[in-house]
This record gives C-alpha cells, structure tokens and sequence, in this order.
C-alpha cells in the first residue's frame, strides 16, 4: 500500500514570501534583522550570538541594544550595551550574546548622551532548530473512511514559543513550488507560531502532531523551538536516496525531475539553515520502505545521511531516526535498518521513538495514518525522544552572520543600495541586479553564493529625503573682501554638517585668502550632498604709503647714517606682506640693518609680513658715504599683497605716487660736490587721466570743490594754511554758495579770508560764482595733538541744482562738490 499526499482546505493566509514591500512611512530607526519571531540555534553552553542590525535615518553617536525575556522564567534578560559606535551611513551591525530564551529585543539610538530613537523586536528566540524528513506521518494525511476523514490535524502549538516559517499552500506561488522546487516561491524569513493550518515550510500544509510535540518540548526544556518540515507524503528513503544522487525513478506523483522530494530537505540547509542555524535532522520514514530489503533500505539511509553531510558541509550533523514501519502491523526489514543506522556511532546518529508501539485502530484508523489520539501519543514519543542528554552530547550548527549591503548617493535625492559581490540576487521589488536605485521605502533582498547557500541581509529602510536643500552662503556684514588678517567668516544656513571647497564641515568657516568658496549642505546619515553655492572673496584694499628719514642730512665723508623706512596702512583694512626696494645710489654703500634688511646688487630689501589697519612699520639700515655729494636716496614698496587705491607697487620711484620716498642729503666740505641719485630703472608710464566730469549742462550750475594744504606733515604749535577752490563749469550762474569745513581733533581754528568758525566748523559763502570761473577761500589752523588727521569739506548750500552732486551731503559720497587732506602731526 503506498500512501498517498491529499490535499487539505485552508482557513489561514500568510502574507510576505520575502520581506515586507517598500513603505512609505519610516522610523528614525528600525530594527531590521533579526525579525519578528525568528529563533536560532543555541549552543551546548546555552547562548549565541546575536546579529542585530538595522538603518537609521538621523545622525547617532551610538546605537545600544538589550535582550528583555518576555516571561521572566524564559530567558535572561541583560543591560543595555553598545552595539555599534559611530555608526555611519545608515546602517547599523552588531553582536549581542544572549541565553536559551524568548525575548524582546530593544534597540535605541544615543546622540550626545541622550536618547533620541528607538525600536524594538517582540518576539525573538535562542532555542533549538529541527528540520524534517519523512512521509505523510511526517507531513500530515488524512485517512477517509466510509467519506469521513479519521485522521484531520490536531490544533496547532499552544506555547508562543514554538515556531515555524509559515505555508500557505493551493496558491500560486506554492503552486509553482511544486513544479519547480525554486525557493523563491516559498516564504523566506517569515516566521509565525505554529498554528493549525498555516504550515511548516518548505511542503507540510498542516501543523500534524508537530505542534503538540514541540509544546512538550518547550515546556521542557525552557527555550523556543524553530521546525522546519521536508515530509512529502508517498514517499520513501529510496526516492531522497535517488533524488539526491540524480538516480531516475519512476513515480506517480512525485517529481523525479526537480529531485522531489529530497530537493525540500536541500532547501531547507541552503534557505533557512544559514540563517537559523540547526540542531538535528528528524527521521519519520518507514512504512514505504518495507517492499525493500534491508540491506538496500540500510544503503538508502547511510546514503542520504552523506549526501546531506557532504552537499551541506555539515559532517557533524546529527540524525535522530524513528523506528516506524507499522503498516497494520510492523516489519522487521525495515525496523531492523533504523535500528543500526539509529545505533552506529561514526554517523552522529540517535535513536528516536519507537513509533511501532501506536497500533490501536483508534489512534491508526487506516491502519497506518494517526488519528489526533494517533498524533498525540506520535507526539509525546518524539517530545521524549529528544532527551536533554542527546541535546547536551549533539553538536550543534550554529546561526551565520548575515552580509551587509552598501549605500551610496545618487542624484535626484535617492540612494543606490549594492549587496555584496559574487551572489546572485533577488530584491522584495523583484529586480535580480546587484545594485538598485531607490527612494523612500523599506528594501530587502535574498542573496545566493555559489554553494546556493542563501542569505538574507538586513533590509534597508530608506527616509523620504536624503539629499539636503540648498543652503545659503552669507558673509559676515554682507562683505565680499577679507578686510582684517583675522579674516571673513562665511556661513552656511545649514546647522547640520556641511561640505566647504576648504574640507571643513562645520556650519560657518574663516577665510584669509582670496579665492571662490564652495559649499554644499551634506546628508549627516548618508553623505549626500545637495546643489552647490559659491561665493567669489577678494581681497581688500589696503592704502599704503612709503616715507624715508635719514638720521643726518649734512655727515662728513665717511660717516654712516641711519635711514628708516616707514610703512604706514592708511585704511581701515589689515594689509598683507609687502616688500621694499631702496637702489642705493653711487657711492652710498650698505653696511649692516639690525631690523632684516639685506643688499644684493647695490638693492637694499626686505619683507614686511603684515600692516595692521592705521599702522605704521619701520624698518632700519645703516650706510656709509664715500664721496662728497648731494645724494637723493629713493625707496619704493615692490610688491604689496592687498591692491591700493592709489599707487601701483613695483611702478618705480619717479612717479610722484605715495608709494614712493625720497630723503636728501649733502656732505660737509668744500669744492664741487658730486651728484649721485637712487636708479630708477624701468619706469612703469601711468595712464593717462580720463575726465570723469559729464558735459557742462546748458540750464544748471556745476559745482566743484578742491582743497590744498600748504604743508602735509608739521609739529605740534605748527601753523597750516588750508586753500578751497570752488569752481562752475556750468552755464548758469551760481548764487549763494555755501562752503563748510569740518576740523579734525588735533586742529584749532586761527584765521580765515573769507572764512570764520564756529567751534571746529569753519564756513564761508560766495554770493556769485559766474559760468567757468573758480573763486578761492582760505583759512589757518594750528596743529594741537599728534597723530594722523583728514580734513574734510564740503559744498553745503546753493541756489541752483547741480547736476552731478547733491549739496550738503556729506564728505563720503565720492562727489566732486566734496573734498580731504590727510596730514602728520608730530610731537616737538
């Protein structure tokens, strides 16, 4: 009599055959491996170690992780520990180890000591993984009788703890299973309690005594068990034999072709097993094996024992083997076979029930399949069987660590996730490349080596925006120009972590040197970076001025003299390094400078590194004079590092601009002297002068005013003489002409022509200034205080319109009606 697979009805589904599809929603952080419900394989010392991993989506210092038994007799709970420090780019790995129990497990993010997101598993287990190889007494069969079914499934598991990846069988998918023996069409890591009718993957449609059993064993042992279930009813151990091998067989339902049935065992160590981890096989064949001899049912077992050791790369797999033949009765051919495969010790085998002794017609109503009082008592047997020292002496294979995929950024705010190279790949969205472009959503993957070993890394759960906006770059008061050495600080509108062209991160950053400044906002998570903004900073202008003072003017052949060059900033804005060049004329010749100074080629030089704002720089040498003459020694700045306003550096000494100095002196003594003067070679021509006035407007007075002083450097108690030129280029008339001059600090008021004071303000009018005519005014102040002074004034009053300024508005519009003199004063 050969048993047959009959098909049951349904009353469950089970969704997710790999992972759950992409989501929309996502969490600051989410536990993606292991998941819900999935147990793994214990060790002999009652632990393993725990793979925890999962994506994050904000920025984490460190990612903590604690197993909580779920019923305090269950498991042992432990303290939060560091999984991972510093995770980086969105995912985070690591270990846990953890006891035989049921736990939940609690995962949380830190960031600066303090806890920012969470997440957590419900369900996990560290227990003992079985799989199943057998018939339809492994399986689950009916036995219809008179049209009724003696032999329905007994209910499910009743412990939470007893686990299985469930099946749901009479689809399409289960459907294309059988035809095909692909594990793609059968659920990947989706585990469930073991109820009535969902099914243990990869073929039993029903929970069979399976779930009674695994209750007791629970219940004993303490720790949750995972079953897998390889049983295809109708079949014997000559069908795995033969399928494993490639031997063809003949058989009327079984699909020699795909290698069914042994191809469920070879799905199970290459899909779940990896992942799981496994104690030991569990044998319940027999019945259909007693048409053979014992020899060959011997040959059958030691064969696919092998076979699985060997294609598996698990020589120490264990095998607890069922006496089970009774077919109305028991036979002894093939008791006799389990009996000395169950008892040879270099095959790690085990004997199992001897479930011969369930002959009553109630529990066997066909004689052969169980009732559920059959499946009850088939169920404590096993439960009994598999005894505490069996577990102790067994060594287990233990769960491997599951490959990480990479993330990296690509435009239009997405990422590309890559699993590891030399697999072949199935993605939740149904794409088999290696790489895949996602936006937000939740994306797992299968992945198989070329042992068809398969692997399940961890899901990557993608947040809705990895690319960041667009910051804004702005400056410190709106300034394009690095005025000060301590530099411009330029800023980004992004707090988080930014991408500067310098390499810095940090939202703001401080320029010395010129240049175009790159920024772009940066994913702290992912590292993707948003569009690029720019600012271009120059460097400010910076007003230097050269002057030269000679220790003597009138020495004696052969005497030395002192000269000092003086560097003076006359804005507001530090200067950079800036290089003086003295060619020293004939006759005058260097001798040492305790200030840096050094001569090459009769050229006295040097480097000032900095002029800070209204600063002042000297530098010394000492020369000798070696014939009598008058000598005119001429000193120029070569090179400046910040523009000027109003000099050309390098442009040589003859070009009356202030970058130039000169100092005189003559020897003591008689005849005709001699004349020696500094070389000016190369004298750069300056350009010439463009009018910058507009065309004399035919109705309106044109207004302008200049100013001269008749000395730019004096002492305290000095005298200065300050001249205002008001002239017309229009074509009208000027009437009541205002002109007011506003003194520094440092100068008082003494006389006028044409001008009086009030205070520091000095004023004065002209009642008629006719077309193209100029008319001057003048006044003299006394130097009081020493220092550096502008002298400031300006057209304040007309009766007509000008066309190019606007009267009384100030000194510093740039306009023609408005003028300045600097001066020095000294002390005594």
């Amino acid at each position: 009599m050969t048993l047959r697979l009959r098909t049951f009805a349904l009353l469950v589904s089970i969704s997710a055959i790999t992972y759950l599809c992409p989501l929309e929603t996502v969490a600051q952080i989410d536990v993606t491996y292991p998941v819900n419900r999935m147990v793994i394989q214990r060790s002999n010392d009652n632990q393993a170690t725990v793979q925890i991993a999962g994506s994050y989506a904000q920025p984490l210092d460190a990612v903590e992780a604690r197993m909580v038994a779920r019923v305090a007799s269950q498991g042992t709970s432990t303290n939060w520990a560091t999984l991972q420090a510093n995770p980086t780019n969105g995912q985070f790995n690591g270990t846990v180890v953890t006891r035989g129990g049921w736990y939940r497990i609690e995962v949380r993010g830190m960031r600066n000591g303090q806890v920012v997101a969470t997440d957590s598993v419900s369900r996990f287990g560290v227990g003992e993984v079985f799989a199943i190889m057998g018939h339809s007494n492994a399986q689950g069969s009916s036995c219809v009788i008179n049209g009724v079914d003696k032999c329905p499934t007994m209910e499910g598991a009743a412990d939470d703890r007893v686990t299985v990846v469930g099946l749901v069988t009479g689809t399409p998918e289960f459907y294309q299973y059988e035809l095909t023996a692909d594990t793609k069409y059968i659920p990947g890591l989706a585990f469930s309690q073991l109820m009535t009718f969902s099914g243990i993957s990869p073929f039993a449609k029903v929970s069979w005594f399976w779930g009674r059993m695994g209750d007791l064993l629970v219940q004993r042992i303490n720790v949750p068990v995972l079953i897998y279930n390889a049983g295809f009813g109708g079949t014997n151990m000559e069908h795995n034999y033969k399928a494993a091998y490639d031997i063809p067989f003949e058989h009327g339902f079984v699909n020699y072709s795909i290698r069914m049935p042994f191809v469920n065992t070879r799905n199970i160590m290459n899909l779940y097993v990896p992942s799981t981890g496994i104690r030991a096989m569990l044998l319940n064949h027999g019945e259909n094996d007693r048409g053979n001899p014992t020899d060959q049912i011997l040959m059958h077992h030691y064969g696919v024992i092998d076979k699985v050791k060997q294609e598996f790369n698990k020589p120490d797999l264990a095998w607890i083997i069922a006496l089970s033949s009774f077919v109305s009765g028991p036979f002894d051919n093939v008791r006799s076979a389990q009996y000395q495969v169950a008892r040879n010790p270099n095959y790690r085998t085990y004997p199992g029930p001897d479930l011969d002794n369930i002959t009553a017609l109630d529990d066997r109503p066909d004689g052969i399949h169980y009732s559920p009082s059959g499946q009850a008592k088939a169920a404590e047997r096993w439960a009994n069987a598999i005894t505490n020292e069996y577990l102790q002496s067994i060594t287990p294979y233990m769960a491997q660590t599951q490959p990480l995929a990479s993330i990296a950024c690509t435009n239009n705010n997405q990422l590309q996730l890559t699993q590891p190279d030399g697999y072949a790949y199935n993605w939740n969205t149904g794409s088999t490349n290696r790489n895949l472009t996602v936006g937000a959503g939740t994306y797992s993957a299968r992945i198989r080596n070329g042992q068809n070993q398969q692997f399940f890394p961890p899901a990557i759960t993608v947040p809705a925006t990895v690319r960041p906006a667009t910051p804004t770059l702005t400056t410190a008061g709106g300034a394009l120009e690095i005025c000060r050495s301590t530099g411009l600080t330029l800023t980004s509108s992004n707090p988080d972590l930014n991408k500067w062209s310098t390499g810095a991160t940090t939202p703001s950053i401080t320029v010395t040197s010129p240049g175009t400044y790159t920024l772009q906002a940066q994913n702290a998570v992912y590292g993707c970076l948003s569009d690029a903004v720019s600012k271009t900073i120059s460097l400010a202008g910076a007003d230097l001025s050269l002057s030269m003072r000679v220790s003597r003017r009138t020495p004696v052949v052969g005497d030395t003299i002192t000269f000092t060059l003086m560097v003076r900033n006359e804005s507001s804005c530090d200067a950079g390094a800036v290089t003086m060049r003295n060619r020293l004329p004939d006759n005058l010749t260097f001798v040492s400078s305790a200030d840096g100074l050094a001569v090459a080629n009769g050229i006295v030089s040097g480097t000032v590194a900095a002029v800070p704002a209204g600063g002042l720089v000297s530098r010394r040498y000492v020369a000798r004079l070696t014939a009598s003459a008058v000598y005119q020694n001429a000193a120029e700045l070569a090179v400046a590092t910040n523009p000027d306003p109003d000099s050309q550096p390098g442009s040589g000494t003859g070009d009356g601009q202030d970058d130039a100095a000169m100092a005189d002196l003559r020897t003591k003594g008689t005849g005709t002297p001699g004349f020696y003067v500094s070389p000016n070679p190369n004298q750069t021509p300056l350009p010439p002068v463009q009018d910058n006035q507009p065309d004399p407007t035919p109705d309106k007075a044109d207004l302008s005013l200049t100013m001269l002083s008749d000395q730019r450097t004096l002492r305290i108690g000095q005298v200065v003489t300050f001249t205002l030129t008001v002239s017309n280029v229009g074509s009208l008339p000027a009437t009541n002409v205002g002109v007011r001059n506003s003194l520094p600090a440092g100068l008082q008021f003494i006389s006028g022509s044409g001008m009086n004071a009030t205070g520091q303000i000095v004023s004065g009018s002209i009642l008629l200034l006719a077309p193209g005519s100029r008319t001057t005014l003048t006044f003299t102040a006394r130097a009081t205080a020493s220092g550096s002074v502008t002298n400031e004034a300006q057209i304040s009053a007309s009766d007509q319109p000008d066309p190019d300024s606007t009267v009384n508005n100030g000194t510093d519009k740039g306009e023609d009606d408005e003028a300045q003199t600097d001066l020095r004063i000294l002390t005594p």
